[in-house]
């Protein structure tokens, strides 16, 4: 099998986890969006209440006032709200890594890196990752402080030319603008 497919075939599967992942988070965060997106309706309302009782020579200005103020609010708003999304995801990761479902995941995503790097490629685990490997009988690894507190491998040819990196936090930051457009599209409505 080509390089290429092998590639190809490891990014879909991935993406296919990284979709599942996400979409177990992504209910939580559209509850988060929800109750932002009411309070800001209700800050929204309060500032143009104000705006229509201030006095008619001062209308114009409380209003461009109340309409930046409510705008740098609204951001400050969507910041927290990606902030928890992301929280809340890393949250989700975190006790994913606790599962045997993640050890099944490391476990073929070692073996498909292997596929396309050699059975002599080299593999870098957490300290936690690779002892709980070994208790499964997967002893082929190193440890590495690099991995990260999200886990994950990364697996390297033996010469070190190629790298494959399957750490969460990899995957996480290659999909944090795709994340950012969907919460910010979703408040958006």
């Amino acid at each position: 099998m080509p390089l290429e497919e092998i590639l190809d075939r490891i990014q879909k599967d991935t993406e296919k986890e990284e979709l599942a992942l996400i979409s177990k988070s992504e209910e939580e965060a559209r509850k988060i969006i929800e109750d932002a997106k009411n309070k800001a309706s209700a800050i929204k309302a309060v500032y143009e209440e104000k705006a229509r009782e201030d006095a008619e020579t001062e209308k114009r200005q409380r209003t461009s006032s109340a309409t930046l103020e409510g705008r740098s609010f609204l951001e400050q708003e969507r910041e927290k709200i990606e902030n928890n999304y992301h929280e809340a995801l890393r949250s989700k990761l975190i006790d994913l890594l606790k599962t045997d479902e993640y050890l099944e995941f490391l476990k073929k995503a070692i073996s498909d890196a292997r596929k396309i790097l050699g059975q002599d490629a080299i593999v870098y685990l957490s300290k936690d990752d690779s002892q709980r490997m070994k208790e499964k009988g997967i002893t082929s690894s190193h440890t590495s402080d690099k991995i990260g507190p999200l886990g994950g491998a990364v697996v390297t040819s033996a010469d070190g030319k190629m790298i494959i990196d399957l750490t969460f936090s990899e995957i996480v930051r290659n999909k944090s603008d795709g994340i950012r457009k969907v919460v910010r599209d979703y408040i958006d409505g």
